[in-house]
């Protein structure tokens, strides 16, 4: 056997030792989630939602994917800012989790991120009237029907918010 004969066969059996290696020690969708939690509590938000998606397309039938899908939605809101991310990864718990106890909280950032993002009062009326019909009973009721109330409206025409500035100021 000549010397880049066994030169060859070594790096190619080290090659497929790593390969093999590195697709056998894919995380466990806990620890996803767990690291994922910790780099959002560190502010590494870009990562946080890596590891969020990463859960979702690994484990599809885990019980952590609809909270992975919501904390990514909220992250891609804001701080990261990408609306068009956050609206994709809230429907997807409410149209693949609906019985979650995220679905109803998707729903009410639907409206939010609509009404205060992106500025589509529409939208944001359709998604907060749709968490009307569906959650009447919700703990977030009274926020949807205030979001309601003042949509679309300047702050200084909320009059809680002048009250509020009125009584800073004095």
């Amino acid at each position: 056997m000549s010397t880049a004969f066994r030169v060859m066969f070594n790096l190619i059996l080290v090659l497929s030792f790593l390969f093999i290696f590195n697709t056998c020690t894919k995380l466990p969708d806990d620890k996803l989630m767990d690291k994922a939690k910790t780099l959002e509590t560190e502010e590494e938000f870009e990562q946080a939602v890596k590891y969020y998606d990463q859960l979702v397309e690994d484990y599809p039938s885990s019980p952590f994917c609809t909270e992975a899908l919501y904390r990514a939605g909220l992250i891609y809101s804001n701080p990261i800012g990408e609306s068009s991310k956050a609206i994709s990864r809230l429907k997807q718990v409410i149209e693949k989790y609906p019985d979650s106890k995220f679905a109803p909280q998707s729903q009410f950032m639907l409206g939010f991120i609509y009404a205060n993002n992106l500025s589509d009062t529409l939208k944001a009326k359709q998604e907060y009237t749709e968490f009307l019909e569906k959650y009447p009973e919700h703990e977030l009721i009274t926020s949807v029907k205030w979001e309601l109330k003042y949509l679309g409206k300047d702050i200084s025409e909320i009059p809680l918010i002048n009250e509020l500035e009125t009584n800073i100021e004095e």
